[in-house]
C-alpha cells in the first residue's frame, strides 16, 4: 500500500508543480485596463488572443493602461523638456515588464499625457517579434488611437504580435529542419533503441519480482530470464511481461523525454520540428519605444541606445 500510496502521490506533485509553473508564467500576460481605453468586448476578445500566444509559442502580451502617471512616477516621467519626458516613458515601461516578468511584449498605454510605449524583451527581439516589427506595430496603434478607436487599437495589435511571431516561428522551423532531420538519422540513432530494451528488461524484472513476492515465491523459479511453469508461473510470467514492457516504456519516456513512444521503436524517429515547441528563451532585458496620440501629437521616433530607446516618444 505504501508503495501504491508513492506511486500515485510523485506524478500527482510532478503535475501540480507543472501546472503551477504553467500558472505563473501566464500572469505576467493580460490586460490590466486601469485607465479604462477598451470595452469588455475587445478585452475578452484580445485575451483570447494572448492566452494563444502564450500556450502556442510561449511569449506573453501584456497591456496596461492608466488614466494618468501614477504620483510615484510623476517626478521620474514628466518633464518640461520634451526628451527627457520620453526618457521618463521608457524607463518606466522597461519598469514594469520586469516587474511583471514580461517574456515579450508590454503595451503601456496613459490618457494624460497621451501616450503609447510599447516594449520588446532583448531575448524576444531576437526571434519573436523584432524591432521592426514594434516600429509597425506603434505606427498601426497611433494612427488608432489618434482617430480614437481604442478597441481596434487593442484588438489588432494583439493580432499583429500573434501573427508576426507564427511567422517567424514558421521561418525558423523551415531553416532548422533539414538540420534536426539529419542528425536524427546519424550515428546516435541506436541509442533510444538501446534504451528501450533495457528499460523494458529492468521493468520486466520489478513487475516479476512483485508477483513472485504476492503469491509467495511461485514454483521453482530459475535464473534470470528463465520462465517458471510451477505455482502459477506461467500467468505470472505473462503478467510479468506485460506489465513490465509498459512500465519499461513509462520509464524510458521518463528519462529521454515525453516525446518518446512504443511505436517509435524500430522506425525512423519522429523530427521534432512537427511539434509546437514555440521560442525556447526568456527575456531579461528590455527596450522599449513610444509615441504621444493626443490631439497636438506628432509622430514617434528614435533608435535604441543602450538598455533602452531613450530617444523614442512622440510630441504632447
Amino acid at each position: 500500500m505504501n508503495i501504491l500510496t508513492r506511486r500515485l502521490f510523485l506524478p500527482a506533485l510532478a503535475a501540480m508543480l507543472l501546472f503551477g509553473t504553467v500558472g505563473a508564467r501566464a500572469a505576467a500576460g493580460g490586460i490590466q485596463d486601469d485607465g479604462a481605453f477598451f470595452s469588455e468586448f475587445a478585452k475578452v476578445n484580445a485575451k483570447g488572443t494572448i492566452n494563444d500566444v502564450a500556450s502556442r509559442v510561449h511569449k506573453d502580451i501584456a497591456v496596461q493602461t492608466f488614466a494618468e502617471v501614477p504620483e510615484d512616477m510623476k517626478a521620474s516621467v514628466l518633464h518640461s523638456d520634451k526628451a527627457a519626458t520620453n526618457r521618463g516613458f521608457s524607463l518606466w515601461a522597461e519598469k514594469l515588464a520586469r516587474e511583471k516578468g514580461v517574456n515579450g511584449v508590454l503595451i503601456l498605454l496613459v490618457k494624460q499625457p497621451a501616450h503609447l510605449q510599447v516594449v520588446v524583451g532583448t531575448d524576444t527581439q531576437r526571434q519573436a517579434f523584432t524591432l521592426t516589427d514594434r516600429v509597425t506595430l506603434i505606427q498601426r496603434m497611433l494612427e488608432q488611437l489618434r482617430n480614437k478607436k481604442n478597441d481596434d487599437a487593442l484588438i489588432d495589435a494583439v493580432n499583429f504580435i500573434s501573427t508576426t511571431m507564427n511567422s517567424h516561428r514558421n521561418s525558423g522551423a523551415t531553416s532548422f529542419g533539414s538540420k534536426a532531420h539529419t542528425s536524427q538519422q546519424g550515428g546516435s540513432s541506436w541509442l533510444p533503441t538501446i534504451g528501450i530494451v533495457l528499460l523494458i528488461w529492468v521493468g520486466f524484472s520489478l513487475v516479476r519480482g512483485l508477483f513472485r513476492a504476492m503469491s509467495g515465491g511461485g514454483g521453482g523459479a530459475g535464473g534470470m530470464g528463465q520462465p517458471s511453469y510451477g505455482g502459477g508461473g506461467f500467468m505470472q510470467n505473462m503478467m510479468g511481461s506485460m506489465f513490465g514492457a509498459a512500465a519499461g516504456m513509462w520509464m524510458y519516456d521518463q528519462f529521454f523525454g515525453s516525446h518518446s513512444s512504443a511505436s517509435s521503436f524500430g522506425a525512423e524517429s519522429m523530427d521534432t520540428t512537427h511539434h509546437d515547441a514555440g521560442f525556447s528563451g526568456t527575456d531579461t532585458d528590455y527596450t522599449s519605444s513610444g509615441g504621444g496620440f493626443g490631439d497636438d501629437s506628432g509622430g514617434f521616433g528614435g533608435g535604441d541606445s543602450g538598455g533602452g530607446d531613450f530617444g523614442g516618444g512622440g510630441d504632447f
